[in-house]
């Protein structure tokens, strides 16, 4: 069988029937074995398919992901910021008030 002529969900499902075949117990061993490499060839074409996927969904928007990226790392440092210079700004501003009165 060629791996290359499966589609992801070809693979998945064929995937599926070998192990329903691999826990039958009348299944030799020899016939497990050859499953159990038909399965691992499967597996690794199935993830190269999604790498590929992944990389090329990454390439065709580069923009919107570094805008995001950047949006979230933005977002965080202002957290961050607002977080620390209000609670010393509030403590600073709360101590004068404090001794004037």
């Amino acid at each position: 069988m060629a791996d290359e002529s499966y589609s992801f969900t070809t693979a998945r499902t064929r995937l599926e029937d070998i192990v329903v075949q691999v826990r039958k117990k009348d299944t030799s061993l020899e016939k497990s074995l050859d499953l159990l490499e038909e399965g691992v060839r499967l597996a690794n074409a199935c993830t190269e398919m999604i790498d590929q996927a992944d990389w090329a969904a990454a390439e065709a928007a580069p923009e919107s992901v570094g805008v995001d990226a950047e949006g979230a790392a933005a977002e965080s440092s202002d957290a961050g910021a607002d977080d620390g210079e209000p609670a010393e700004e509030l403590a600073a501003d709360d101590d004068p008030s404090a001794d004037e009165r």
